[in-house]
């Protein structure tokens, strides 16, 4: 992290380097900016949930073209909590995106994107996941038997209709990381 920061910073490197951070990374570079706290999730997070965008994600081009709230993967322990927005705003970056509003529990809602400086972004969650591979691989057996012991039929059943539906996880994983490698290739290709 210290050499691409470096590197970005370097007036002369007219190529910068871009880093997109997804689930255990986006905790890691959590810790590594100060950007919030990292902590353990008082149950895992396991399913496909919505996403609700803050101002800055409304302007962020990473997140051009989603809904509000748009949908994601997401299956973690761990949180990210208590965003450093000082921090966060002293270095060019922002809070994206909060979880879903749980009302029914008292606990802080989760940041699930931060975007750390001009050329590095992350998600708590999954991006890259793809719809129509993950409903496959949740139809096997062993699987389903799996996802049903640890978290029950409805969840199951859940999360297979989320997946077939093109305006959530197929939206998702349409824009985001599409979107950020445009990004950084363009940059690349303006340099």
């Amino acid at each position: 992290m210290n050499e691409i920061i470096r590197w970005n910073s370097n007036p002369s490197n007219q190529q910068k380097k871009h880093v997109f951070f997804i689930c255990h990374s986006f905790q890691l570079a959590s810790r590594y900016f100060n950007a919030g706290l990292v902590c353990k999730r008082r149950s895992t997070a396991f399913g496909v949930f919505p996403v609700h965008m803050l101002e800055a994600g409304k302007n962020e081009s990473v997140f051009e073209g989603l809904h509000d709230p748009f949908y994601c993967v997401d299956s973690r322990d761990y949180q990210v909590i208590q965003p450093n927005i000082d921090m966060l705003r002293d270095a060019g970056g922002h809070v994206l995106c909060i979880e879903k509003l749980r009302a029914h529990v008292p606990y802080e809602r989760a940041v699930m994107g931060i975007r750390f400086n001009e050329f590095m972004i992350g998600t708590q969650f999954h991006p890259e996941a793809d719809a129509i591979g993950m409903s496959m691989y949740l139809r096997r057996e062993d699987k389903r038997q799996t996802i049903i012991e640890n978290h029950g039929e409805q969840k199951l059943n859940s999360m297979l209709e989320n997946l077939d539906d093109p305006d959530k996880i197929r939206w998702t994983y349409a824009h985001i990381l599409p979107n950020f490698l445009n990004q950084a290739v363009g940059d690349y290709c303006m340099a």
